[in-house]
């Protein structure tokens, strides 16, 4: 395939914050890999636990001492090449789709406080001694996303098809979560919890500009999901410092 700078362009002014993100996961698994490499742990270092955490990973124990960027770093890395093929490609073929419907800075927001949600969640109910890291907490934001979306513009085709794929997408995935080992299946339910919430609250701007969008904005509705967020972000927090016994 020839290099082609016009289509890296149009990428870009469609998928800005879509590919943004791509970029730094990437990025992030090749300084894991580089730094295991440099250390002898070979091509494995994405999956050394010492690794990661120094890298970032979520691990309870150390938000509850303080080191709260632990909720947000570990949507950007990786725990193994096929962990990583995997997340990017359903970030890109949802992620591109909700940037559209919502907007760039809409969409990044969304993307953070969906995966900051997933790890809070873990944080408050998860194994205490379990490193996790990966984009499922923000992804599983996306399909709760797409959910929201269907509901808000049901004569939306675009919307519904999506809805439609992601809702099976999420049992599916839920179903082989109860069946596994090693999966942060509260990271993923919160994000999903988080994301149905910020669909309801951010909505889609891009698709009420549509011909298809024929739905009142119900502002009543988007406040009072904004407010189901914040609570569901404070109970959180508080349910993990009384487990944890730490103050912020």
């Amino acid at each position: 395939m020839a290099f082609n700078p016009q289509r890296i362009k149009q990428e870009m002014k469609q998928n800005g914050v879509t590919v943004v993100l791509l970029t730094i996961q990437v990025t992030l698994f090749i300084l894991m890999t580089l730094y295991g490499l440099a250390n002898g742990y070979g091509l494995d270092g994405t999956t050394q636990t010492q690794i990661l955490v120094k890298f970032g990973a979520m691990y309870a124990p150390l938000v509850a001492m303080g080191e709260y960027w632990r909720l947000i770093t570990p949507i950007f890395l990786h725990i193994g090449l096929v962990h990583l093929i995997l997340n990017s490609f359903f970030l890109y073929f949802a992620g591109k789709e909700l940037e559209a419907m919502m907007g760039r800075i809409p969409f990044l927001i969304f993307y953070l406080l969906s995966g900051l949600s997933g790890n809070l969640l873990s944080f408050a109910f998860g194994p205490m001694q379990t490193v996790s890291a990966g984009a499922s907490t923000a992804l599983f934001g996306l399909f709760g996303g797409f959910i929201a979306l269907g509901r808000i513009f049901p004569y939306h085709p675009r919307v519904q098809y999506m809805a439609r794929n992601m809702l099976a997408l999420v049992v599916v995935n839920l179903v082989f979560n109860l069946f596994s080992q090693g999966i942060d299946m509260f990271g993923h339910i919160g994000g999903l919890i988080g994301g149905l919430l910020l669909g309801f609250a951010i909505s889609g701007p891009q698709v009420k500009k549509s011909r298809y969008n024929v739905t009142e904005d119900n502002k009543h509705r988007r406040i009072a999901s904004g407010i189901g967020f914040l609570f569901f972000v404070v109970f959180c927090i508080v349910y993990g410092i009384q487990r944890y016994g730490a103050f912020f």
